[in-house]
This record gives structure tokens, sequence and C-alpha cells, in this order.
């Protein structure tokens, strides 16, 4: 009897567990849209000032379809390739302006841990983004999304 209770216990933490993350990825596409695209460091040291780091940026687009919805603070970025790294040292603002024609972007560095960066194409890989939502009124809404990398920073500019 004790077993089944336990496991009703579990259950329940667990269904409630996975209810809130489903509403957390559900919560930025209520709201808004992010897209993200990535380049590569133009020669050797430009981002870190170390010639023998091979690196680049994550560009993060926004875009917004609330008009409440102010900015967002990102907590942690995920890169899902082992080849890179990217270590967010602190909480970044990503700003969403509502029905804008212009999409605010904000980059982040990432690092190349393999030396061959020739081969290397990040399309398709998917980025993990958490943080809060801001919306007017102090209101706040955690959120955590899931988004494939749409190609070049340069392919995404020209469309």
């Amino acid at each position: 009897m004790i077993i089944v209770i336990i496991l009703i216990v579990l259950f329940l933490f667990g269904s409630y567990y996975f209810w809130t993350a489903q509403q957390a990825k559900q919560r930025l596409a209520q709201h808004g849209a992010l897209s993200v695209s990535y380049l590569f460091q133009e020669r050797p040291g430009q981002y870190s000032g170390d010639r023998s780091v091979k690196s680049g940026v994550i560009v993060i687009h926004t875009n917004s379809s609330d008009q409440k919805l102010k900015h967002a603070t990102i907590k942690s970025v995920n890169l899902k390739h082992p080849d890179v790294n990217i270590q967010l040292d602190q909480s970044l603002s990503l700003p969403f302006q509502y029905n804008s024609f212009t999409q605010p972007e904000v980059s982040i560095r990432y690092k190349v841990l393999d030396k061959d960066i020739s081969n290397l194409d990040l399309t398709g890989i998917l980025t993990v983004i958490s943080g809060k939502l801001h919306f007017e009124g102090g209101k706040t809404k955690p959120f955590r999304v899931a988004i494939p990398i749409s190609g070049l920073y340069q392919e995404h500019m020209e469309k």
C-alpha cells in the first residue's frame, strides 16, 4: 500500500514538472518569436584578442506580437553541438518591439573547441534559450525555447 502511495506521489510530481515545462515552452510563442543565426570571426583573435582561439557569435533576432512585451532577460543559452562552447557570464537583456519592421538583435560569443572550422556548419543545430519575459507593469513569466539555427548571419540579412 505504501509503495502505491509513493508511486502516485511521484507520478503527480512528474506530471506537474512536465506541465510547467510545457507551459514555459509555449509562453514565448504566445507573445513573440525568436530566430538565431551565426557568424564566424573574420580574422584570428577578432573577438578574444587571442590569435589561437577560433570563435564567432550567434545572433538572436526578436519579433513581438504583444504590445505589452518589453524585453526578455536571458539566463542561459546552450548550443547542442559538441565542438561549440557558449559561456554566458551574466544575464543578457533582449529587446522586443511590437510590429516593428526592424528586428532587434543581440549577439553572444562562442568558442570553437575543434580547431578546424572550415567544415563546421551550424545550420539546423538546436539552440536552447531560457530566461524571463518582462511585460508592462512589472509582470514576468519564465520561458524556455529550443530554436534551430537558421543559417549564416549574412544569409539572414539578405532575406
